[in-house]
């Protein structure tokens, strides 16, 4: 089953990379969690390994594709890596393995200051990372920006709603399990993670809380009943996790040494359902959800691709032939859209009632709204007798001939001209408008063709 995980790693790593527009709901796993949630240390604490960055303010402004594999004997083979059995490679740099996390950590940072421009604002392309290690389960997961109400340190005003955005644009997928990271040491009514999942999924049944900071809660306060799954409404489960601390961040504490104390706190401190919660419990408990939800969506999306293949692959079929004979096919479609265009312009190509178009509509604004505007306008406007005395007079200097000077009459009619200027550029704006609108209205394979080749054409 774990191959099935594969080809959806796979199929995710096609349409992140060639940025499709298609919506293709496949099965991911969310992570969602506000900041300071802890939600990076659950992901790190999954992995084994310390490699995402931190710090103060928004850290995660890309959303990070995660493919967590444990590698077969021909990728240990092939990878040219004797020494060490961990390693990772990112869909942006494929050619590059990093054995060193720290390096993946930096490549993190310096692949967001790419995509964000520098600025601090967030974006949508995803980074697609993959980790590489025998002790790890097969996953794949989507790590978002850590939700936040307020904008500090430069960030945009609306930086709440871009995240948001970005966090529903992802969990509104059906096929998506939400991991929604929950503090232990504050009231769950108020977690951003379960109120943001619950818009989209209001009954839990995707929706699955890992519980952080239990060891730091309140002396005297207990978790039970919420490791119990008597406080939060979800579906698939409720798991308890206990994160390093940032002091045993900075005492470079092993993620080895980090399992075992978290095996003794839950034995120790809930022994009854200690077998519950932990890292380990997690990353099985994931990837058994995750199996079954490919295998519920794996014949409708089987579907969706086949088509997809089949339009797209019409669609190539035709560019082949047209790059086979590149002459006379562009003259054959320019031929034909210049033929639609000028039906649509002439009243052949729709006699429908519905309302006018095309060609009519044009016959229709010159005959009525440009000729009415003409009319309109008074010819001797700004022209009074003695205006006009006086322009004649002066064209005609010392001579007093019989008859009006050239000069003058050319000066007054360019100064009546402009009185046109207005109705006429309305005119121009109007034809335009309807010219473009008769082009979009045009047979749409036909269209497209023409878009596609001249796009080959530029490239």
């Amino acid at each position: 089953m774990d191959s099935l995980i594969m080809v959806m790693n796979k199929l995710q790593d096609v349409f992140s990379a060639i940025g499709t527009k298609q919506k293709v709901d496949l099965p991911q796993i969310v992570v969602v969690g506000s900041q300071s949630s802890g939600k990076s240390s659950v992901l790190e604490s999954l992995v084994g390994k310390s490699f995402l960055p931190r710090g103060t303010g928004i850290v995660t402004r890309a959303p990070l594709v995660l493919h967590l594999i444990n590698p077969t004997e021909n990728e240990m083979r092939d990878s040219n890596l004797r020494k060490s059995k961990d390693w990772a490679t990112f869909l942006h740099k494929p050619d590059v393995i990093f054995t060193d996390f720290s390096k993946v950590r930096e490549e993190i940072e310096n692949r967001t200051e790419e995509l964000t421009g520098g600025q601090k604002n967030i974006t949508h392309t995803p980074i697609v990372l993959k980790i590489f290690c025998e002790r790890l389960f097969n996953l794949s997961f989507v790590d978002l920006p850590g939700l936040t109400k307020v904008p500090v340190g430069g960030q945009p005003k609306d930086i709440e709603q871009q995240i948001k955005d970005l966090v529903l644009n992802f969990i509104k997928n059906p096929n998506s399990i939400i991991l929604a990271v929950v503090t232990a040491n504050t009231d769950p009514a108020t977690s951003e993670s379960l109120h943001i999942a619950k818009s989209v999924d209001p009954n839990g049944d995707r929706t699955l809380a890992v519980v952080t900071k239990i060891d730091i809660m309140d002396a005297g306060t207990d978790a039970t009943e919420l490791l119990s799954g008597e406080v939060i409404p979800v579906k698939l489960g409720i798991i308890g996790i206990i994160n390093r601390s940032q002091k045993d961040i900075n005492n470079e504490k092993t993620m080895e040494d980090s399992h075992k104390d978290e095996s003794l706190f839950f034995n120790k401190v809930y022994p009854d359902i200690a077998h519950n919660h932990g890292s380990v419990v997690l990353g099985k408990k994931l990837e058994i959800l995750l199996i079954e939800k490919i295998k519920e969506t794996c014949p409708k999306l089987k579907t969706q691709l086949y088509e997809m293949n089949t339009e797209y692959g019409s669609k190539v079929k035709k560019l082949k032939e047209f790059t086979n004979n590149y002459d006379r096919s562009l003259l054959d479609l320019i031929t034909m859209t210049t033929t639609s265009y000028r039906a649509s312009l002439d009243g052949q190509a729709n006699t429908s009632f519905k309302g006018l178009n095309g060609g009519a509509t044009i016959a229709k604004y010159f005959k009525v709204n440009f000729n009415k505007e003409i009319n309109d306008i008074d010819p001797m406007e700004g022209l009074s007798p003695e205006y006009i005395f006086t322009v004649i007079n002066n064209a005609s200097g010392t001579n007093m001939g019989v008859f009006m000077p050239t000069g003058a009459f050319n000066h007054l009619v360019k100064k009546q001209i402009k009185l046109l200027e207005f109705p006429s550029r309305a005119c121009v704006i109007a034809v335009y408008d309807e010219l473009m609108s008769n082009i979009n209205k045009l047979d749409d394979d036909t269209i497209s063709q023409l878009k596609n080749i001249l796009n080959f054409m530029i490239k």
